[in-house]
């Protein structure tokens, strides 16, 4: 019973955002998640990166579970679901070339530099530069990008559209005449 006590306390801790709990759970299960991720991943970079994102936002993930016991079960399917997760985007996970950029811009000038692009996306608002980023470089739905930045997906197209149009004008003011 006294278990039972502690872990129903050390998940209220949890939940409550206590640094003390988050170590203890960290030191208990971290090696289980590194080695769920690891084994999907089959890569010490990703499972590590896997790992820190399970943790970083347990508090608040945690919100919804009220059976202690079950902590470890959640920590075994968060684990292997941000694994697969994160596969996915390496699949998807596009290498920024100048083709690609001639292509979106159809710029005159055939000497497109990856510094040149770097800079003009990073010129863009914030909220632009999200879903260009996620849309073109990561190669996200319409409906991802909605769901990931919590906006409604026609907004999405709207702010893929305007980061386009700037990017246009930007990467066209750069042409030597």
């Amino acid at each position: 019973m006294e278990p039972e006590r502690d872990a129903a306390g050390l998940l209220s801790e949890l939940k409550a955002g206590k640094p003390a709990a988050l170590t203890v759970v960290y030191k208990q299960y971290s090696g289980l998640v590194y080695r769920i991720a690891f084994q999907l991943t089959e890569s010490a970079a990703d499972a590590g990166d896997v790992t820190q994102d399970v943790f970083i936002g347990l508090p608040e993930a945690l919100s919804s579970l009220t059976q202690p016991a079950k902590l470890e079960q959640w920590l075994r399917q968060t684990a292997a679901r941000n694994s697969l997760m994160r596969l996915r985007q390496r699949r998807r996970r596009r290498e920024v070339s100048v083709a690609l950029l001639q292509g979106l811009f159809a710029r005159a000038d055939p000497v497109l530099t990856r510094v040149e692009l770097e800079n003009a996306i990073s010129q863009l608002p914030e909220p632009l530069r999200l879903v260009f980023i996620l849309r073109e470089l990561e190669g996200f739905t319409y409906a991802e990008i909605a769901e990931t930045l919590g906006i409604r997906q026609g907004l999405a197209e709207v702010r893929l559209y305007r980061a386009r149009k700037r990017l246009r004008k930007s990467l066209s003011g750069n042409v030597q005449a």
